[in-house]
């Protein structure tokens, strides 16, 4: 291969043994250099062969740069910033540093998405990450920088929808009708839910349905998950990807209708802890959110209003925050006015209320019944209202 007059970026992805998703997953090696010899911070994202976010650093005086690893097949993510060892990045001299050295290289601070797999892999460039060109033809290069772009697409028109001025200016007051927000969004919430699943029907055979699919499934729900791996091919299916999707699957259907909800102990704004069985007899709300979701805070105003209609008929609510800053959670809890039970989730995965309820995305709520069964899912708007007025005879 010839040498590029001021190459910007050699990614080179060397990778050991055979091919085949069933067979052992494959080392691969990924190299690079980084023109001006000036001195870099790596950080490679990717999914090792269990399926384990990985994310690693490599710090660099010259620009050059290495990671090893294994992986079956990963959406891989490349940052490159600036590294900057003479002073803190509490310090103002860090901040005037790095922003020079940024102004003088222009591909510092950008970030690269490509598929890590068997074979190898090579971009190159003058000046700019981003444009930076895989000159390694891939199939599965290709196929997934289309699902990339069709994604993103998806992925802007829906949130471009839940941004609008009408939502924002109207939380936390009354002004909003949550009903027609939903109709209004529902179009754009369809074609962005439903794209994982229709992209791995489409191609079974892909490795990078894998990749669709592990960035759907907190959307495209249990029941189209469920769909959408049954149709994958044999070797897929044998992946530990596969086995993840079918554990979200396992957890959310033991959280069903008819199923004895799930004890908890997490704490509330005073940092006491608090549990559900304490509620037995009651009809009890359990409402996931978040201080950062909009729809959540949009919602807000429905369950106060739910809440404050039937509080007096034996039901009571209890919302648990997935908010990883506290000060965040009890400034909305406070600005939104929750005067019910407002407990905090805990951070890890495996203490997480809202993992063991298999929640797959926000608002959401399970209705339980004074026995402790769950007895309603997924509550909103006049629906929520209307439910309680069946349930509680009102």
């Amino acid at each position: 291969m010839k040498k590029m007059k001021n190459l910007f970026v050699l990614l080179t992805a060397l990778v050991i043994g055979c091919s085949g998703v069933d067979r052992a997953p494959e080392e691969f090696v990924i190299t690079g250099k980084f023109p001006n010899n000036v001195p870099i911070e790596v950080m490679l994202t990717y999914t090792d062969d269990q399926n384990n976010p990985i994310k690693e650093k490599y710090l660099s005086t010259n620009g050059e740069f290495s990671f090893k690893g294994k992986t079956l097949a990963s959406s891989a993510n490349l940052f490159v910033y600036p590294y900057i060892s003479e002073f803190k990045p509490t310090q103002p001299e860090y901040w005037k540093l790095f922003n020079k050295v940024v102004a003088e290289n222009k591909y510092l601070t950008q970030s690269r998405t490509f598929f890590l797999e068997a074979g190898n892999f090579e971009f190159t460039g003058d000046s700019d990450l981003i444009s930076a060109k895989l000159k390694t033809k891939s199939e599965n290069q290709e196929l997934f920088n289309t699902y990339i772009k069709e994604y993103e697409k998806n992925h802007q028109r829906y949130f471009n929808s839940l941004e609008t001025k009408e939502l924002y200016d109207s939380i936390p007051t009354k002004k909003i009708n949550i009903d027609s927000l939903n109709r209004a969004l529902l179009e754009h919430k369809k074609q962005f839910i439903d794209f994982p699943y229709e992209f791995a029907q489409k191609y079974p055979n892909s490795k990078i349905s894998l990749v669709a699919l592990k960035a759907g499934d907190v959307s495209i729900g249990i029941e189209k998950l469920a769909t959408a791996l049954d149709v994958l091919s044999k070797d897929l299916q044998s992946t530990a990807v596969v086995a993840a999707l079918k554990n979200v699957i396992t957890v959310a259907q033991r959280n069903d209708i008819g199923k004895t909800a799930i004890d908890f102990s997490l704490q509330d704004i005073n940092g006491q802890r608090k549990n559900l069985r304490s509620y037995r007899g009651k009809y009890v709300l359990v409402d996931f959110w978040a201080s950062w979701c909009g729809p959540c805070r949009a919602e807000n105003p429905n369950v106060l209003k739910a809440y404050n209609k039937f509080k007096g008929e034996n039901f009571d609510i209890i919302s648990i925050s997935l908010d990883r800053k506290k000060e965040a959670w009890l400034k909305a809890v406070k600005k939104d006015k929750l005067p019910w039970l407002n407990l905090l989730d805990e951070p890890s995965a495996e203490k997480s209320m809202g993992s063991a309820y298999g929640i797959l995305g926000i608002p959401s709520n399970v209705l339980i019944d004074p026995n402790g069964i769950i007895v309603a899912k997924d509550l909103r708007g006049e629906e929520l209202h209307e439910k309680l007025s069946v349930i509680l005879k009102k």
